[in-house]
């Protein structure tokens, strides 16, 4: 008796983690599949416009993120920093508030490079277009 228990709990136990975990993995195939308009076209062409727009707008939200860190940092009371924890909290929070700063250099150079390589996109399709290239 005990060891159809034992049989009984572990198929159900194995079945109950099927149903859990299957949705998780259609939501990571949905997510897989969705169409990124940064990703190349059927050309392999890159849109570096809309790539540099993203990196930029990726920065502005470091940014905010970095500001909300500050603030919470500046009225936090001293109070908080002090005790067990409260060292490592504050090494914690300064460490959050450097790695968003590289994070959103990360980004401007990326955009930077993008709105570089757009340019000369641009300039190579308005060259292409004046009838100097015969395709």
């Amino acid at each position: 008796m005990k060891t159809e228990t034992v049989s009984y709990f572990a198929v159900l136990s194995i079945f109950a983690f099927m149903v859990i975990a299957m949705p998780m993995s259609s939501i990571a195939a949905e997510q897989g599949t969705e169409v990124n308009s940064t990703m190349p076209n059927v050309k392999g062409n890159v849109d570096h416009g809309v790539l540099a727009h993203y990196y930029e707008d990726q920065a502005k939200e470091l940014e905010a993120k970095i500001e909300e860190q500050v603030e919470a940092f500046n009225h936090k009371p001293r109070t908080s920093f002090l005790g067990k924890n409260g060292q490592r909290i504050k090494k914690h929070v300064v460490y959050k508030i450097h790695e968003f700063e590289k994070a959103v250099e990360e980004n401007l150079e990326k955009a930077a490079y993008h709105n570089k390589m757009a340019a000369e996109q641009i300039y190579q399709q308005k060259f292409a277009e004046s009838g100097k290239i015969k395709g």
